[in-house]
C-alpha cells in the first residue's frame, strides 16, 4: 500500500478511513432525505458510495475508475468485473436526479433506494478491502 500523503486526493486517508467517511457520509444522506432535502440527499450519497470505493483504489489502483465520485460510479456501473448488485446501485447513484419527484410521497424519507444503493456498494468495497488487508 502507498503511504499516507496528506496532500494526495487519495492517499490522504487509509482504506479504513475512507470506509469510515462513507459511512458517516451515508448517515448525512439518510438525515438529508429524513428532512426531504433530496439534492444534499443525492449528493451525499454519491458521496458515501465514492468514498467507499477510494478505500479499494488505495489498495488496489484502477485509472479506468477515475478520480471523481461519479467518476468511480460511472465507471463501475459499466465494469462488467464487478458483481451485478454493484454495478447496478453504481447507475441508480449516478441516475439519480437532484431534483425532487414531481409527485410527493408522504411518509417515508422518499430516497428512491438511493441509501439501500449506496450502502450496497459501501459494503461491497469493505468486503473486498478486509478481504485483500488480511490476506497479507
Amino acid at each position: 500500500m502507498t503511504p499516507l500523503d496528506p496532500n494526495h486526493w487519495l492517499y490522504r486517508l487509509a482504506p479504513d478511513d475512507w470506509l469510515l467517511a462513507a459511512r458517516h457520509e451515508r448517515a448525512q444522506a439518510m438525515s438529508a432525505f429524513a428532512k426531504h432535502d433530496r439534492r444534499t440527499g443525492v449528493a451525499c450519497a454519491r458521496r458515501a458510495a465514492g468514498m467507499a470505493m477510494n478505500a479499494l483504489l488505495v489498495l488496489v489502483p484502477n485509472d479506468a475508475w477515475g478520480r471523481s465520485y461519479v467518476e468511480h460510479l460511472r465507471a463501475a456501473r459499466g465494469d462488467e468485473a464487478l458483481p451485478l448488485a454493484v454495478r447496478e446501485a453504481a447507475g441508480l447513484l449516478v441516475d439519480a436526479s437532484l431534483s425532487a419527484p414531481r409527485l410527493v410521497q408522504l411518509g417515508g424519507t422518499a430516497d428512491d433506494g438511493l441509501v439501500a444503493a449506496a450502502t450496497s456498494v459501501i459494503g461491497w468495497c469493505a468486503e473486498r478491502v478486509e478481504r485483500l488487508t488480511s490476506s497479507g
